[in-house]
């Protein structure tokens, strides 16, 4: 089996889209440079002037990372280990079928249980069919593995 990739985002990925949050994240770091210049050394330079500043710089920061994939969560399954990155602030976790006790099914939630506690993972209902994939692939790692599952009917 080859290993499959499925994002576990609530937007569609694409080009086209990754493209314009990068723009739009140069444009929101520029105005925000522009107006830390333009606002320096004058009456209009109080505190919330400064703040709503930071919010676009960070803002357009957050937009350009985005754009390039960096928090981009996902579940990756092949054929000797799971790779899930559900919080886009902490690394991949790697499950091996050593490290996993048991999976869980639950509608749109599947919990890893492993020997230092249990990682659950929510999908959602925005795309059915991916959430469907997704468990049928775990469900299928888990077999191949003799790994115990539960609550799968």
């Amino acid at each position: 089996m080859a290993e499959n990739r499925y994002s576990i985002e609530l937007h569609e990925n694409t080009t086209t889209g990754r493209t314009l949050r990068v723009i739009v994240g140069v444009a929101c770091i520029a105005v925000s440079i522009w107006f830390m210049y333009s606002i320096r050394d004058t009456t209009a330079s109080a505190g919330t002037s400064w703040i709503a500043t930071l919010f676009l710089l960070l803002f357009g920061a957050w937009m350009i990372a985005s754009g390039l994939g960096f928090t981009q969560r996902y579940i990756t399954v092949g054929d000797d280990k799971i790779v899930l990155r559900h919080y886009f602030y902490r690394p991949p976790v790697t499950f091996t079928p050593s490290s996993l006790r048991a999976v869980e099914f639950r509608p749109v939630v599947i919990d890893f249980i492993t020997e230092t506690g249990k990682i659950t993972l929510r999908m959602g209902t925005t795309y059915p069919e991916r959430t469907a994939s997704i468990m049928e692939a775990v469900e299928q790692f888990c077999n191949r593995h003799s790994i115990e599952v539960k609550g799968k009917d």
